[in-house]
């Protein structure tokens, strides 16, 4: 009835006709149509509840044609409106009066283009040509003759390869090399693609896929915005792919060890986007400026290593040029040969000319000319010399700086403010910026020129007080109630990071148990900053006998935990090695609880593996151990798992049996996660006894609390399930449907193993659906992650279904 009368409220003809159309809708009415039926039967004059029906109406019909011309309904629209409704600005146009199915496929095909081409549109606002630097005549004229051997050098070396890195100190004029080569490219490439990470220091991978997306105008490499996911490989596979097809482009990325930390990536996301294009074949030029050589995960340099010509490293400046630059900056009344001293003894090197100015403004040429000749006598390198001019011109702020320089990145006023002592000027703050030694937005957030930094920390005697201010800053900072995502608990993650650098290891775990980290960002599926943290709490070797903690049962605790994430990684040989050492370690100091964990986790890793006999080995090994300590939540957990090993050797029933007591212990103990779980592992257990419609009521029940619990491995998981069981029940369509939900959601996650299983049953759909073609590219897709994580029922699975594909072809 509820149905029924939410057509009557869009205009059906009654309750005869509502039932009609209803008959008809209904067996192919997917969970979000439901709900949005509800809704507007609810209030039918609630705006939002008739648009999303309309969406839902729009989506039903445009895949299923045939469904519309059955139906026999209208959409009454006109020119205007269609226009409206294709970028999302549009009212209730449905009305169910007048027979026209075939007029509405056409409207649907011409919705479908309206909505690219918005789409585009907002694609194509990503990325403006005038992101390229300024490069004034004088300073072009300026570059080209002062850097000609460079640019003739680099130009020479991009003939050969794909990736050029320029490299040197800060100031040196790396980035300024990168734009000069832009005005001399190869007449046949367009104007480069310029990215800054210096102007962009918070960039993730999908802010960098838009910008390339707009400046290709290839809205494909972008469709997880439409899809509304996170990004990951398989995007940045589309761009390398696109880059192939293509004439060749030039992309630069300047600054990039902004983002870099002990020449590793920090973003997982962005590194994906440069080991393509180092390890791909494309036609793309990459031209990336950084201090330092970035090396990818592999531990592989991102550029070539041939002759040790692999990078430009450029040197200080010529003489006149580098006269001319301190004469324009506001020494153009000092005698000509004084500034030639002045230059020669820094070998031209930009940033030391910069302190140059400042240190003549505050001291006078004569004073510094016979520091310069002191530092010429002791035959310093350039780098010395600009440190030794650094330290002269931070005078009595050079221990603010200091401090300063512990924090990694930009930090508030109330950041500075921590670490002043009693010996800080009160206008150390204002003197430092005017000096160009502090740099600041002139927006309450400041930062260090990263060679000033340098100087800084290294000359920084007690770093570990220092770092410890910066704790004390970070846990000022109040973490929302129930924090959604990462931005929310970053001070937190900042007080752990200085709390190690402090050599405060306790204190560092602690951190991480007071604001729940561990649960935090399981939920959410961020298990790589889950290992980035836990290994800092660890020494070089993670598998030798020396801890940092005090507790060792602790430090057992966090090896477990790294087994788990690299687990959910999908890195089950890793996740065993983990756990085998942290059970070692609390067999030690005798913490059965933590050892019971250890054999349940070294289990789990045997489950993934595909040996269920080997895995119930561990399972009641540790069944035993935490009935013996009685910890119900564990026992729960365990039983669960148990259930899930026998449901793996088709001992369905017995699962059953397993997931029932589990699922009584997740309510006895309010472990509303746990319960999630479990009602989705009996739905799968009645799924395979053949009770499809049992299974789908289950699979909605842990749906509903996963949701709710913001569980979003857990909820991937059962949408996966819900997708079987449709395709159980001869409905291929909606089982694609919630393939695809599950799909989007383990690429937000980075959940391999899930994105794997979800590609596989989308092959094995479409092969359901004799659309061949697409359920090879799927199972292709999902035989590769497969071999990657070596999941051997991804693999079996694959292999067996593309043998029959390949076969039938043939």
């Amino acid at each position: 009835m509820i149905y029924e009368k939410a057509f009557e409220k869009l205009g059906s003809e009654g309750g005869k006709r509502a039932q009609a159309i209803l008959e008809k809708i209904s067996p192919r009415m997917s969970e979000s149509f439901e709900k949005a039926l509800t809704k507007v039967s609810r209030d039918s004059e609630d705006p939002k509840a008739k648009e999303e029906l309309q969406q839902e109406i729009l989506k039903l019909l445009r895949e299923n044609p045939e469904l519309a011309r059955e139906i026999e309904f209208t959409i009454n629209l006109n020119v205007e409106n269609v226009d409206q409704f294709a970028v999302g600005n549009y009212n209730n146009f449905f009305n169910f009066e007048t027979p026209s199915g075939d007029e509405f496929i056409k409207i649907i095909e011409y919705l479908d283009q309206k909505r690219k081409e918005a789409v585009n549109q907002e694609i194509l606002t990503r990325y403006n040509p005038s992101t390229l630097p300024k490069y004034p005549n004088r300073l072009k004229e300026f570059v080209t003759e002062n850097r000609s051997e460079e640019l003739i050098k680099a130009l020479t070396y991009l003939e050969n390869h794909q990736i050029l890195l320029i490299s040197g100190v800060g100031g040196v004029g790396k980035s300024t090399l990168a734009r000069a080569l832009v005005d001399l490219r190869p007449v046949n490439v367009p104007e480069p693609f310029w990215f800054s990470f210096y102007d962009n220091q918070d960039a993730k991978l999908g802010d960098i896929l838009e910008k390339i997306a707009a400046y290709m105008n290839a809205p494909e490499i972008v469709s997880f915005k439409a899809e509304r996911r996170e990004p990951g490989k398989t995007d940045v596979d589309k761009l390398t792919g696109e880059l192939h097809r293509r004439s060749e482009i030039w992309l630069i990325f300047d600054d990039l060890s902004t983002i870099l930390e002990d020449q590793h990536f920090a973003d997982k996301g962005i590194e994906l986007i440069f080991s393509s294009l180092r390890y791909n074949t494309h036609n793309a030029k990459v031209i990336v400026t950084s201090r330092i050589l970035p090396i990818l995960e592999n531990g592989e340099s991102l550029i070539d290593r041939i002759e040790d010509e692999e990078k430009q490293h450029l040197n200080g400046l010529r003489k006149d040029f580098a006269v001319d630059y301190l004469a324009g900056n506001g020494l153009d009344k000092v005698e000509p040969e004084k500034l030639e001293e002045l230059a020669t003894g820094v070998d031209g090197h930009p940033l030391a000319l910069k302190l140059l100015v400042e240190l003549v403004k505050e001291f006078g040429v004569k004073d510094t000319l016979e520091d310069l000749s002191m530092y010429q006598e002791s035959k310093d390198d350039t780098i010395k010399k600009a440190r030794k001019l650094f330290d002269k011109l931070a005078g009595e702020e050079k221990e603010l700086l200091e401090r300063v320089s512990v924090y990694r990145g930009s930090v508030g006023l109330e950041g500075l403010k921590e670490v002043f002592t009693e010996n800080t000027p009160k206008n150390a703050v204002r003197k430092l910026i005017d000096k160009s030694l502090l740099e600041t937005n002139h927006n309450s957030s400041y930062w260090l020129h990263p060679l000033v930094q340098e100087f800084s920390y290294d000359d920084l005697e007690n770093k570990k007080e220092a770092h410890m201010l910066a704790v004390k800053y970070y846990l000022l900072f109040s973490l929302p109630k129930n924090p959604t995502k990462k931005e929310y608990i970053r001070s937190a993650i900042e007080a752990h990071y200085h709390a190690c650098k402090a050599e405060e290891y306790d204190l560092a775990a602690n951190i991480i148990w007071m604001y729940n980290l561990p649960d935090l960002l399981d939920l959410w599926g961020n298990s790589r900053t889950l290992i980035e943290i836990y290994e800092k709490l660890l020494p070089k070797d993670h598998f030798k006998d020396e801890t940092l903690l005090n507790n060792r049962s602790i430090h057992g605790f966090i090896l477990g935990n790294l087994g788990s994430a690299h687990s959910n990684l999908g890195e089950p040989r890793k996740a065993i090695k983990y756990s085998e050492q942290a059970l070692k370690f609390v067999r030690e100091t005798g913490n059965k609880r933590e050892e019971g964990v250890a054999l349940v986790n070294i289990g789990n890793e045997y489950c993934h593996l595909g040996k269920p006999k080997k895995t119930i080995e561990y399972y009641e090994q540790a069944l035993k151990i935490l009935r013996g300590v009685e910890d119900r939540r564990a026992e729960g957990n365990l039983l669960g798992n148990l259930g899930n090993a026998h449901s793996d050797l088709r001992e369905s029933r017995k699962a059953i049996e397993y997931y029932e007591q589990a699922l009584r212990i997740a309510k006895e103990t309010e472990d509303r996660r746990a319960e999630g779980y479990l009602l989705g592992n009996l739905g799968n257990a009645y799924n395979d006894l053949g009770e499809t419609r049992t299974a789908i009521e289950y699979f909605e029940q842990a749906i509903s609390i996963l949701r709710e619990m913001g569980a979003r491995r857990g909820e991937e998981n059962h949408l996966g399930n819900l997708g079987n069981a449709y395709r159980r029940l001869g409905k291929p369509r909606k089982a694609i449907e919630y393939y695809e939900k599950a799909l989007n959601i383990s690429r937000e996650i980075g959940d391999q193993r899930g994105e794997g299983n979800h590609l596989g049953r989308l092959g094995v759909v479409y092969s359901d659906l004799r659309e061949q073609r697409k359920a090879i590219d799927f199972l292709k897709q999902s035989l590769a992650i497969g071999k990657t994580i070596e999941d051997p029922r991804i693999i079996r699975l694959c292999e067996k279904k593309l043998k029959e594909l390949e076969g039938a072809e043939g």
